[in-house]
């Protein structure tokens, strides 16, 4: 079975869901659209700009989103002519809700806007030594409807980051992929990052925390400027 590229949003944060949260800003951008940077990476290369990358990416993207770029480790990249066939594991998204880029985002607001997400998505939070264990023993603790929430944490202000459990195939119970999921505060503007690693015992969950680190990290510096 061919893998599908996962893309994943947890909710989208309405006009309605800020006035019942009034800690959130309801100030907007002067201007909705901003000029975003992508940096150069010595692990992934970013082939948003290849027409193959983009027209199998933009298959599994949903209405109103705009993928801003896409990185690929260096070995998928290297097999691009074949992306319709290949699998895909290590690879980063970066993308945008087209209605919410009038919102004028505070890097306060990351965390409160996520804890909004997860409850309106019914996320479930477990440690992670009890996940790595109930993934082993029980092929059906985690399924496609029911993703699991190990951590979340913030490095920079301008970015909070989850790392989420989930199973893209509900007739597959071995396949199971570490998400890091980040929201990203790019010049006031709300940015989507995603990064996606093959699950594999507790090595894939520390290592999809230090990809998507390093990732994110950079991004806020390319833009930074």
């Amino acid at each position: 079975m061919k893998k599908a590229i996962i893309i994943l949003f947890i909710g989208v944060i309405s006009c309605k869901d800020t006035s019942t949260n009034s800690n959130i800003t309801t100030e907007l951008n002067e201007t909705e659209r901003i000029q975003i940077e992508l940096p150069v990476l010595s692990n992934w290369n970013e082939l948003y700009s290849d027409e193959l990358v983009k027209n199998r990416f933009e298959e599994s993207s949903n209405d109103g989103t705009t993928i801003i770029g896409v990185y690929l480790n260096n070995e998928t990249a290297k097999k691009k002519d074949s992306i319709d066939s290949i699998d895909f594991t290590d690879y980063s998204l970066l993308f945008i809700r087209d209605e919410e880029q009038k919102r004028k985002i505070k890097d306060a607001d990351l965390k409160k806007i996520f804890d909004i997400q997860i409850n309106k998505a019914s996320v479930e939070e477990i440690e992670v030594k009890d996940a790595i264990n109930k993934t082993y023993s029980d092929s059906t603790f985690i399924t496609a409807d029911k993703p699991y929430l190990l951590q979340e944490y913030s490095k920079n202000p301008k970015i909070y980051s989850a790392i989420k459990l989930i199973k893209p195939y509900s007739d597959d119970h071995n396949y199971i992929v570490v998400y890091v999921y980040n929201l990203i505060n790019i010049k006031n503007h709300l940015v989507y990052g995603g990064y996606y690693l093959d699950f594999n015992g507790i090595e894939s969950i520390k290592n999809a925390r230090l990809n998507n680190d390093l990732i994110m990290s950079e991004f806020i510096k390319a833009n930074q400027k």
